[in-house]
């Protein structure tokens, strides 16, 4: 663990902000430029878990550095094995440490999403007696193994939190029904609007392909470790690159997987599949803009997506965004994959973005909240 020099400074009394994944970064990012905006102090931890990532997404939003690492690595988590062992260590050190890590000062603890680092987060703030803030509250598939662990994060520090922001009616809903404790806040939209807003007004230098194309991008646990929904996805972008190009930024786990299966060869024998390493988020986010449609498994691309009004082919069970219009969950059948193949051009919306900032409208009561 490491601090940089002069964080003892700081009031009493102040907001600590708990991250460390690539979407928990992308997502709170608005929140961390409108603190800095407003020359709000805060404390900012990292929790380690997708080290190098989150260095080249901190560069992009131009974020400053973290005060705080928990577990400085070279190299980010992407084995389950790794991912296991990296949570357990980090979760005893990091209640261990927790006054250091919060530097004695009481506050309120911003933390994000369904990520593990989430309910760290919950579990050190508790014990160091500081209130907890959850940002994108109350999102449900209302099963708890699709997708495990988040699902069963979410429940775990919904309940526990004091302050409690939900991004849609739904969520908001979902947490009045359950009756959680703390204080619950409807802001109405995502922060990751904020997040592609800042991306399309930045000049991104990436070559869009000229001819049409389909961007597909795989990771989620659920879908990797199960060979049979592995060979559905692989089955399912030769049928797309039998009509257009497929854009496949693989992330290492997946091609990992994937090899353990001997599904690679297949897709890299085809001549229309182009497996390529990821893109950095702002181009990753143009490319997405400019697509046909888009194939994922993912939660942010479902967002992403939505508010670029792209048709998006869910592969999932279950999806916690039921009222995006422009998503169609799959549920692994073959059948509905066909269809939204054959008809994808019905589910393109027009953009969501607008001039609503959710970032500002949570910062605007966070600050309410520590000057009572």
């Amino acid at each position: 663990m490491s601090c940089l020099p002069g964080v003892m400074e700081m009031s009493d009394e102040t907001i600590h902000v708990l991250m460390g994944t690539k979407g928990q970064f992308i997502k709170m990012a608005p929140i961390l430029k409108e603190l800095d905006k407003r020359g709000i102090d805060y404390n900012f931890i990292h929790s380690g878990q997708h080290t190098e990532i989150t260095k080249k997404i901190s560069e992009l939003f131009e974020l400053r550095k973290p005060d705080v690492v928990l577990d400085e690595r070279n190299e980010d988590i992407t084995k389950i094995g790794q991912a296991v062992y990296w949570n357990l260590k980090n979760m005893i050190k990091s209640v261990i440490n927790r006054k250091d890590i919060f530097q004695n000062r009481r506050g309120i603890c911003l933390v994000h999403g369904d990520a593990v680092s989430a309910l760290q987060g919950l579990i050190m703030a508790k014990l160091a007696k500081i209130k907890v803030a959850h940002i994108e509250a109350g999102e449900r598939t209302h099963s708890l193994y699709e997708p495990f662990p988040e699902e069963l994060v979410r429940v775990l520090v919904d309940r526990y939190a004091d302050y409690l922001f939900a991004s849609s009616d739904i969520s908001y809903e979902n947490l009045i029904n359950e009756k959680v404790r703390g204080q619950v806040f409807n802001v109405h939209l995502n922060t990751i609007c904020d997040s592609i807003r800042i991306a399309i007004e930045n000049d991104i230098d990436i070559e869009i392909p000229s001819d049409d194309y389909v961007l597909a991008t795989i990771h989620r646990f659920e879908t990797i470790k199960s060979k049979e929904r592995s060979r559905m996805v692989v089955r399912t972008l030769e049928d797309i690159a039998l009509e257009r190009k497929v854009l496949f930024p693989i992330h290492r786990p997946t091609r990992i997987k994937f090899e353990s299966y001997g599904l690679m060869e297949r897709l890299e024998a085809n001549k229309n599949i182009f497996i390529s390493e990821l893109y950095d988020y702002f181009s990753f986010l143009k490319l997405i803009k400019n697509s046909n449609y888009i194939v994922t498994d993912g939660g942010g691309p479902q967002e992403e997506s939505f508010f670029l009004g792209v048709p998006c082919l869910l592969l999932r069970k279950t999806t916690e965004r039921m009222s995006h219009p422009n998503v169609y969950l799959s549920e692994f059948k073959t059948e509905k994959i066909k269809y939204f193949i054959d008809n994808y051009f019905k589910f393109k919306i027009k953009s969501q973005l607008s001039n609503f900032s959710p970032s500002k409208q949570i910062v605007d009561i966070i600050e309410e909240i520590v000057e009572k």
